[in-house]
């Protein structure tokens, strides 16, 4: 039914002659973190700063399901399991990891939700069109057919449960002495033991024969007659396991800048528009500093294994904890000058 329905809306793309293509291809930008990364910053630096706080948390708690449930269900993406799946090429080139659930769609739902449910009531049309967004992320990546409808659905229910537990879980820091560090520091055990467990546990692999595929079982079966086969593996685990090692390394940069600005920086949004407008560009400049030079430099030197983590960890890292520094300083500077 699944791929069914991907081969339909595939038909669809070949019958308007990719009339919608370039449009789900923008879309589905808004589920990749280098976009949604500058948007939440701008409003944790320069808007609120409390909201910045909740969608940081939700995304990271969201994500740390995602990535858990991705290498427990193992589950491959929709070109593997049927050949007739053919995917736009614009969306292969994230689509990476195992497929179920959606890590795009959680990454939307986590972000464009959790800024809806901060909005006031009055807010409704707001609301819509942030939910709207969220769900035409999710479609966007059945359209060009790296996800099954169920890969999106669960991707999605799943971050409506950690937004909205995250909701609640604000309502106890906010009552509750030290909450916050409890908060962190379990979210740190949490993405260590999955580290551990993503490490140690079994994967499955298949083989290709023939242009075919087959179960690791079937294939040292063959094997055992067939001693010149060559053995091809339709998915590696080691690169499925880069996937979930990024997903850490985001959520442990969110948890240490998150508590390290709450318990020593604590920067403020306040301040004029145009002063907010130089906070932004400042922090945006270093941010490209840090993403487009320093952390290249460190893809190169590293193996993949670690270089991979350590790029996503300085990625929320900077935006949470170094950039509020530098705000600091900032609104320090501006102080000073005000009073002479």
């Amino acid at each position: 039914m699944d791929i069914s329905y991907l081969l339909f809306l595939q038909s669809l793309r070949e019958t308007t002659k990719g009339l919608f293509d370039k449009f789900f291809v923008y879309v589905t930008g808004y589920g990749e973190m280098v976009y949604l990364l500058p948007l939440i910053a701008l409003i944790y630096w320069c808007i609120n700063k409390r909201t910045g706080e909740f969608i940081f948390l939700s995304l990271a708690f969201a994500r740390t399901i995602n990535g858990l449930v991705k290498i427990f269900g193992c589950v491959y993406r929709p070109w593997i399991r049927d050949p007739k799946v053919t995917p736009l090429t614009k969306g292969l080139e994230t689509a990476t990891g195992y497929s179920f659930p959606s890590g795009h769609t959680t990454n939307a739902t986590a972000t464009f939700g959790s800024f809806a449910v901060k909005q006031d009531k009055k807010d409704k049309y707001l609301k819509i069109l942030l939910w709207g967004m969220a769900i035409l992320v999710g479609f966007s990546r059945n359209y060009i057919g790296v996800h099954t409808p169920q890969d999106v659905v669960v991707g999605f229910v799943f971050t409506i449960f950690a937004v909205f537990g995250t909701m609640k879980l604000f309502e106890i820091i906010e009552k509750k002495e030290n909450a916050d560090i409890w908060v962190a520091v379990s979210g740190l055990i949490i993405s260590l033991l999955i580290v551990v467990y993503a490490a140690n546990k079994t994967y499955p692999v298949n083989y290709k024969l023939d242009d075919g595929k087959i179960s690791e079982t079937t294939y040292l079966r063959i094997a055992e007659v067939n001693k010149d086969l060559e053995k091809k593996a339709i998915v590696s685990p080691q690169s499925m396991v880069l996937d979930l090692y990024k997903n850490i390394g985001y959520i442990v940069g969110i948890f240490l800048g998150w508590i390290i600005e709450k318990r020593f920086v604590k920067f403020s949004t306040d301040g004029t528009t145009s002063q907010k407008i130089l906070r932004f560009l400042v922090c945006f400049i270093l941010m490209q500093v840090v993403f487009q030079i320093i952390c290249p430099l460190i893809k190169v030197r590293l193996d993949k294994i670690y270089s991979t983590p350590i790029i996503s960890f300085l990625k929320t890292f900077y935006i949470l904890g170094i950039a509020p520094i530098i705000i600091k300083f900032m609104q320090k500077r501006i102080d000073k000058r005000n009073e002479n």
